[in-house]
């Protein structure tokens, strides 16, 4: 994703007017869930932030939905989360807001 960009901003630096630079660093999030018998999630809880609550509430909010999905192993919902927190990523960055 980052060396997408940076080849984007690459081919973009003969192009006249304002240099945008993107600087920081985005810290790892970690989240506490609890299960129910079932295993989907009972309650999710930010252990460490990402810095971004929208970011983090979004990301509880994802694995309680993956978590409600027919394989609730825990590969498969970290896999359901991974693939629909990227593409959200992925949204926000390319300038979608997500809707057609």
């Amino acid at each position: 994703m980052i060396l997408a960009l940076g080849l984007v901003l690459l081919g973009m630096q003969d192009a006249p007017g304002e240099e945008i630079v993107i600087t920081g660093k985005a810290r790892p999030l970690q989240i506490s869930v609890q299960l129910d018998g079932k295993r989907r999630v009972r309650a999710c809880a930010i252990a460490q932030s990402s810095g971004d609550d929208s970011f983090d509430r979004l990301t509880c909010e994802t694995v309680a939905a993956c978590s409600r999905e027919e394989d609730r192993s825990l590969k498969a919902v970290k896999a359901c989360t991974q693939t629909r927190m990227t593409a959200v990523l992925n949204d926000q960055f390319s300038g979608n807001d997500g809707n057609p």
